[in-house]
């Protein structure tokens, strides 16, 4: 069964090396990470990029790779939106997932996914000679989150979510993130939450054993289970 890693926004596969390199020397899964469209050495496909076309995208290679049956999702931040749609698209094929710092529905709702979508407005075209890959990712923002939305409730894949005490956010804003965060690991009983109380929203740079050793239990719990 091998380990899928989704990124957050902005970033590519090359932020999983050290958790990988870990997790490697405890367990003989494979270990996939891999670059979304637009980012590190993917290209991508301007006239059809949306979150349900990358991840039947994500679908076809782990296929041509001879990965058909079963899956276990790492995911970080935005990442989680596409882990969520993967495993909504095959709910029986994803055994288990460790979604840290994820965006959480009721924390991303309609209106915070437009106020989000807007902080970049005004830098758009600059990010387009930048970066395609987050200039789109901005433009199809409402559109990652409203699917996110509607395929959260769906979910019953064994979790562990792991969120970092220091978030992306401040203030109030920082209360919403982590108070929604744990109330999503709360809404089923198969989900467990940890709370990495002094790492930053990448806590695989801050505490990797913790992340590491969390996807090695709960990998290892789902296999015997299986």
């Amino acid at each position: 069964m091998p380990i899928v890693f989704e990124s957050g926004a902005g970033n590519d596969g090359t932020v999983w090396k050290e958790v990988m390199a870990l997790i490697n020397q405890r367990i003989t899964a494979p270990l996939i990470a891999y670059d979304r469209a637009g980012f590190g050495k993917s290209g991508i496909d301007t006239i059809q990029i949306n979150i349900t076309n990358e991840v039947k995208n994500l679908e076809d290679a782990l296929h041509r790779l001879n990965f058909n049956d079963e899956y276990f999702f790492v995911a970080h931040s935005l990442g989680g939106n596409y882990a969520m749609k993967f495993i909504s698209n095959d709910p029986d094929k994803v055994k288990g997932a460790v979604f840290i710092d994820v965006v959480s529905p009721s924390f991303m709702d309609e209106q915070r996914a437009t106020y989000t979508k807007n902080l970049f407005i005004d830098s758009l075209e600059q990010i387009k000679k930048e970066s395609l890959g987050f200039y789109h990712l901005v433009l199809n923002y409402e559109n990652t989150s409203e699917v996110m939305r509607s395929v959260s409730a769906s979910i019953q894949t064994p979790m562990t979510v792991i969120a970092s005490g220091l978030t992306p956010f401040d203030g109030n804003d920082r209360t919403r993130f982590l108070t929604s965060l744990k109330k999503f690991a709360d809404e089923k009983k198969n989900r467990i939450y940890i709370l990495a109380e002094h790492a930053e929203h990448h806590v695989f740079y801050d505490e990797p054993k913790l992340v590491a050793d969390e996807i090695v239990k709960l990998y290892n719990r789902v296999n015997k289970e299986k």
